[in-house]
């Protein structure tokens, strides 16, 4: 009898624990939303002008930029194609002389459209390095906009440790009267 006492004491115990430990915790305070940051950020964007407009800006810049990109590509595609054909007919020549005559011609018409293209190659590639470090800054931005709001909510947010520290109160007592009659 004394023995099945204990055990049930024991299993008291680790029940009023487990509940003590695990009071409290939600979806939304274990992991359950998305990107805090993005959110946080988000709201702060909503409130402060200034933000709003950069990202306005940016969104601007992803509008122009894919115009601009999806004109050049369809220039692009539209010559490489017509070289890629343009060398396929050659083969169909027999005459080797007109055959040469031909890919000269086509050759010198290819380097000057690929030289054509430079000046825009070079500029992708710098707006693609331009474009990496305003994602890098971007990031930066949120965290040091964010920051300060969660720091905020650290301060003022934080819950009474009253609650829990009763419980532990409550269960010492728990723990002593078991004690007491487990002599």
């Amino acid at each position: 009898m004394k023995r099945m006492f204990k055990l049930s004491a024991y299993a008291l115990i680790f029940a009023l624990t487990v509940l003590t430990l695990t009071s409290g915790i939600t979806k939304e305070r274990s992991g359950g939303r998305g990107n805090l940051v993005d959110e946080l950020y988000n709201q702060a964007e909503r409130q402060n002008s200034t933000l709003g407009n950069i990202a306005d800006d940016i969104e601007r810049f992803y509008k122009k930029k894919a115009d601009a990109l999806e004109k050049y590509n369809s220039f692009s595609a539209y010559h490489n194609h017509y070289y890629t054909d343009a060398k396929f007919n050659i083969t169909l020549i027999n005459d080797s002389t007109i055959k040469q005559k031909a890919a000269n011609i086509l050759k010198a018409s290819e380097t000057a459209y690929r030289n054509k293209l430079i000046d825009w190659q070079n500029t992708i590639a710098a707006l693609y390095k331009n474009e990496q470090e305003l994602k890098d800054l971007q990031e930066l931005l949120k965290i040091m906009t964010t920051v300060p709001i969660v720091e905020k909510t650290q301060n003022s947010d934080l819950p009474s440790s009253d609650n829990i520290k009763q419980a532990q109160a409550d269960l010492q007592k728990v723990i002593q009267k078991i004690k007491e009659i487990t002599k």
